[in-house]
C-alpha cells in the first residue's frame, strides 16, 4: 500500500511539472483541470477553477508576506471581498510555507483564503513578472483578465460582476534569451571599455560588482535593464529611497514599466585605475545619461541602531558577504554598519546609522516573518538590536537636467 501512495504522489508530481514546463495561461484561456491546493483556511484544502462548485468570481493574489507592498494590497481586497462577498473570492497564493502562513493569520485574520504554493507553479504557470499581480477566473473557470493587484477596486469588480470586458494590465515575463557568452563583449584581453545601451529583450534586471579573483576582479561593473536612479544609486552609495530628491519628474528617473527608460551599462577600466571605478562611471553617468545627479547634504530624520544585548556570533570570516530578502537578513563577515546601511536602510526607506558601537564583524541572521516595519523591527529585538529616530545630517542624491 505504501508503494502505491508513493507512487502516486510521484506520478502527481510528475504530470504537474510536465504541465508547468509545456503549458501558459494567457487571458481568455480555460483554467487548467488542476487544482489549487494547500488552502490553510479555507472550508476546503483544495479547489478546482476550471469548474468552480460556487458561482463566484475568483481573484488569485499572487503574493508573499516577504513583499512590503503586497500587504496593503491584500487589506483592500479583503475589504473588496467583504463588499462583495457574494460574487467574489480572492485566494491569495505565495510560494510562503503553511507555517509561514499561518503565523501570518494569526496576526491578521482573513476571509482571503491562502495557499501556499512553495514550487511557484502557478506563479510560472501564468508567466508574471512580478508577484502584486493578479489572475481573475469567471464562474465558467475562464480566465477574464491578468491584472496588477493595485488596479483592483470597486469600479472594476462592478465591471466583473456585469460580465463586462476588462483590460489586462499584469507584467509578463519575456522569453528568455540564453546567451552564455558576455552579453557585453567583453573579454579579458581588452584594457577598458565602455557600452552604454537601451533595453535589452530577454534580459532580467540585475547589476554586478566583479569582486572575485580574475582579469576583472574590482575593475569592472555592469547593470542590465537598469533604471538612471538605480545607477546613480549604486555608485553614489545611496540606499535609503528618503536620501532621493527629485528635480525632475520621477518617472523620467525610475519608470520600470517603461522600457524605453531602462539602460544596459557595462564599465571596464584599467587595471591601475580600480581604485577609481566609482569616480570614473559617476563621470560616465553624468556624461552621456539624460538625467544628471548632483550630491547635497541636508538635515532628516533617521533611525539610530543601538545595542541592547546583540547576540550574534563573531565571524571567522574576513571577506563580507550576505543577502536578503523580505524574509531577513543573512550574511557573514559583516558589520553592524554593513548590515544598517545595506539591509536596514534599504528595508525602512529611511537613512540607518550604526551607534551599537560594535566593530567586530559578524554572522547575522535575521527573520522577518511578515515584511512590514513591524515585523522588521521584531527581528532586530530577537538578536539584541533596537531602533530609535533622531535628526541628522545626511548626503541626498537630487536628480535634474
Amino acid at each position: 500500500m505504501m508503494k502505491a501512495i508513493l507512487f502516486n504522489l510521484l506520478f502527481s508530481a510528475f504530470t504537474i511539472g510536465a504541465a508547468a514546463q509545456g503549458l501558459q495561461i494567457k487571458t481568455g484561456d480555460q483554467f487548467p483541470d488542476i487544482p489549487v491546493r494547500n488552502l490553510i483556511n479555507a472550508p476546503v484544502v483544495s479547489i478546482q477553477l476550471s469548474k468552480p462548485a460556487i458561482d463566484k468570481i475568483y481573484i488569485l493574489n499572487f503574493w508573499g508576506t516577504w513583499c512590503s507592498p503586497c500587504i496593503p494590497e491584500m487589506d483592500s481586497l479583503a475589504r473588496l471581498q467583504k463588499q462583495n462577498e457574494a460574487k467574489i473570492q480572492v485566494i491569495g497564493i505565495s510560494d510562503d510555507t503553511p507555517s509561514r502562513l499561518a503565523n501570518y493569520l494569526k496576526n491578521k485574520p482573513s476571509k482571503i483564503w491562502l495557499s501556499s504554493d512553495t514550487s511557484g507553479f502557478f506563479y510560472q504557470l501564468f508567466a508574471l513578472a512580478y508577484v502584486g499581480q493578479s489572475a481573475i477566473i469567471n464562474s465558467k473557470g475562464k480566465v477574464v483578465a491578468l491584472v496588477r493587484t493595485d488596479s483592483i477596486n470597486q469600479k472594476l469588480i462592478t465591471r466583473l460582476i456585469k460580465g463586462e470586458i476588462v483590460k489586462s494590465s499584469a507584467a509578463l515575463k519575456e522569453k528568455a534569451i540564453n546567451n552564455n557568452d558576455d552579453i557585453f563583449g567583453v573579454d579579458s584581453t581588452l584594457n577598458s571599455s565602455f557600452t552604454l545601451r537601451g533595453y535589452m529583450v530577454g534580459q532580467q534586471s540585475m547589476s554586478k560588482r566583479y569582486i572575485l579573483n580574475g582579469a576583472y576582479k574590482n575593475r569592472r561593473i555592469t547593470f542590465v535593464n537598469s533604471s538612471a536612479e538605480s545607477m546613480y544609486r549604486a555608485v553614489y552609495g545611496i540606499v535609503a529611497q528618503k536620501q532621493i530628491a527629485y528635480e525632475v519628474p520621477e518617472k523620467e528617473v525610475s519608470d520600470f514599466d517603461n522600457k524605453q527608460s531602462l539602460y544596459c551599462l557595462d564599465l571596464l577600466v584599467k587595471a591601475e585605475e580600480k581604485d577609481s571605478l566609482y569616480n570614473i562611471l559617476q563621470q560616465r553617468l553624468q556624461q552621456f545619461m539624460p538625467v544628471k545627479a548632483r550630491i547635497e547634504y541636508r538635515e532628516m530624520p533617521v533611525y539610530a541602531l543601538v545595542n541592547k544585548n546583540f547576540n550574534q556570533k563573531e565571524s571567522a570570516k574576513e571577506n563580507l558577504s550576505y543577502g536578503f530578502s523580505g524574509r531577513g537578513y543573512d550574511g557573514v563577515g559583516a558589520t553592524l554598519a554593513n548590515f544598517a546601511n545595506d539591509y536596514l536602510s534599504n528595508e525602512l526607506g529611511l537613512p540607518v546609522v550604526d551607534e551599537t558601537g560594535l566593530t567586530q564583524k559578524y554572522d547575522i541572521k535575521t527573520n522577518v516573518e511578515v515584511r512590514t516595519k513591524e515585523g522588521i523591527v521584531k527581528s532586530l529585538t530577537d538578536i539584541g538590536l533596537e531602533l530609535f529616530k533622531k535628526e541628522k545630517k545626511m548626503k541626498v542624491l537630487v536628480f535634474y537636467k
